[in-house]
Parts: C-alpha cells; sequence; structure tokens
C-alpha cells in the first residue's frame, strides 16, 4: 500500500497547514525591519503560488506525486512571503508624543476624548 492511498498525505498536508500557521504567527510579532523591495517579494508569493496551484488542482488532473510537490512549494512560498510581509514595518509610530506638525487643538482633544473613554462603563 503506499502512502498516497493510506492517509499519509493527507497528515502531512495538515501538518504543513499547521506550519505555516506557525510561520505566519512568528512573522506578525517579528519587528525586524524589511526593505519595501523585500514587501513587494512577499506579497508576490502569496498572491500567486498558492492560488494558482489551488486552480490547478480543481481543474487539472496530475499525478499524485507532482500534485503534492507543487502544493508543498506553494505553501512554502506563501510562509516565505507572509515572513517578509509580516515583518516588513518599521516601529510603529508613537502618537502620544506631540509633533511639530501636528494640530494645535489635538492634543486638547486627544485629553478629552481619554477622559471620555476612561470614565464609560464596558457594555
Amino acid at each position: 500500500m503506499s502512502a498516497f492511498a493510506d492517509g499519509t498525505i493527507v497528515w502531512f498536508d495538515l501538518a504543513l497547514g499547521v506550519a505555516l500557521l506557525a510561520a505566519i504567527a512568528y512573522a506578525a510579532t517579528c519587528s525586524e525591519p524589511r526593505g519595501r523591495r523585500a514587501g513587494k517579494l512577499g506579497w508576490s508569493l502569496i498572491a500567486i503560488p498558492l492560488p494558482l496551484v489551488v486552480v490547478l488542482q480543481l481543474t487539472a488532473t496530475l499525478p499524485t506525486l507532482l500534485d503534492q510537490t507543487i502544493f508543498v512549494l506553494a505553501v512554502v512560498s506563501f510562509a516565505v512571503g507572509a515572513l517578509l510581509v509580516l515583518g516588513e514595518d518599521e516601529d510603529p509610530p508613537d502618537w502620544s508624543e506631540e509633533r511639530p506638525d501636528s494640530p494645535p487643538w489635538w492634543p486638547d482633544f486627544e485629553r478629552d476624548f481619554r477622559e471620555y473613554t476612561d470614565r464609560r462603563v464596558p457594555v
């Protein structure tokens, strides 16, 4: 009996999906800045290979080994793309500091808004 017939591939695909989710979660918590070019490459790796493979699997009949190989490569490219995209942002701006170009009414508004949200009772 082959690995394809006994369901091993299904478990492999499931493990690959869990690994993909772990890579995305890691990338979301990663704060290492990336360049703009890496972000564009990341979006390309997310938007092209996996959707293309899914369409190919739905429309064409491929040998099982080739089908699984291109699926694994597409999932790996998606994970690499997620690492590139989610890790590209630099530190988020600190909006609590008053900047010279901020409107003169902003600090008053922000103070009043915080007071309002602090005294509201959650529903």
